[in-house]
């Protein structure tokens, strides 16, 4: 059964060396990277313009590939530098997230090596190489609706009917998700062969494989007609905040989760967001 994503990066390591669980390096131009800032620049606000077009250049870039708004912010090491392209760190965030499937409230990410370069051709901004972010996010009840009311998830709920010997036996209905009681609460309409019925349950989340998965389902009726054998594969499915990586990453870019964690009926998330490298050898 193919699946959607949800979500955006967090790390916690720095250096040249690479970080194994995510294949992460930071340029070796990290060692030389201490030019002063000319004094002329400093008084004269050139250093200050020259950050602005280079930011609003940048977020043009990640907006236009995510199809988002995003707001970039760059920290420069001095404008003979930045004229290269090379920066000491960038941030983004977002109110309010939204891409495909995913829909994330106070999005906020930060690079994480200490050097960054971009190259500037043609009118567009190019990644000389991977630029990786810790990133944190929430997952409202609003984002919850938006996913389930996206085209990608209704497309998934469509494929998720279980069939028998080619007959269709139960079709899944449009969800209802929300967060209660500081848990996951669902409300899932089934038709089946013999008529109607509705699947209730709160459950806990945690992550495994860099997706958010369901744990200690506690079902609020005994009429649950479907084995759990049967349902746990298409939970997976219209589980509307669980969603493989992969589906969203690309090309572009790549998304791990490390953390989520439900406080005062909102989910809290962390991972990693890597900007991947499309520009050179």
């Amino acid at each position: 059964m193919r699946k959607i994503l949800i979500l955006f990066c967090l790390f916690i390591g720095l250096n040249m060396n690479e970080v194994s669980a995510y294949n992460i390096i930071c340029p070796s131009e990290t060692i030389n990277i201490q030019e002063e800032e000319t004094f002329f620049n400093k008084i004269s606000g050139l250093n200050f313009a020259s950050k602005q077009i280079a930011q609003a250049i940048i977020q043009k870039e990640i907006n236009d590939e995510l199809d988002s708004k995003i707001v970039a912010e760059l920290e420069i090491f001095s404008i003979k530098q930045l004229k290269k392209g090379e920066f000491k760190s960038l941030s983004l965030k977002s109110d309010n997230l939204k891409y495909r499937a995913l829909s994330l409230t106070d999005f906020y990410a930060q690079s994480i090596c200490p050097f960054n370069k971009v190259v500037y051709t043609n009118k567009r901004i190019y990644f000389q190489h991977d630029i990786p972010f810790k990133y944190k996010a929430k997952i409202t009840n609003t984002d919850i609706q938006n996913i389930i009311q996206s085209k990608e998830f209704q497309n998934e709920l469509k494929r998720s009917s279980i069939k028998i010997n080619g007959v269709k036996v139960f079709e899944f209905k449009q969800p209802i998700v929300e967060i209660k009681n500081n848990k996951l609460f669902f409300q899932i309409p089934v038709k089946t062969m013999f008529g109607s019925v509705k699947i209730k349950f709160y459950t806990d989340i945690e992550v495994q494989n860099d997706k958010i998965v369901l744990k200690n389902i506690t079902f609020s009726s005994k009429s649950n007609i479907i084995s759990d054998s049967m349902l746990e594969p298409v939970l997976t499915t219209i589980n509307p905040i669980s969603y493989e990586t992969k589906s969203l990453n690309g090309k572009f870019c790549n998304i791990h989760i490390t953390e989520a964690k439900i406080s005062d009926n909102i989910i809290y998330i962390n991972g990693i967001f890597i900007i991947n490298k499309n520009y050179g050898k």
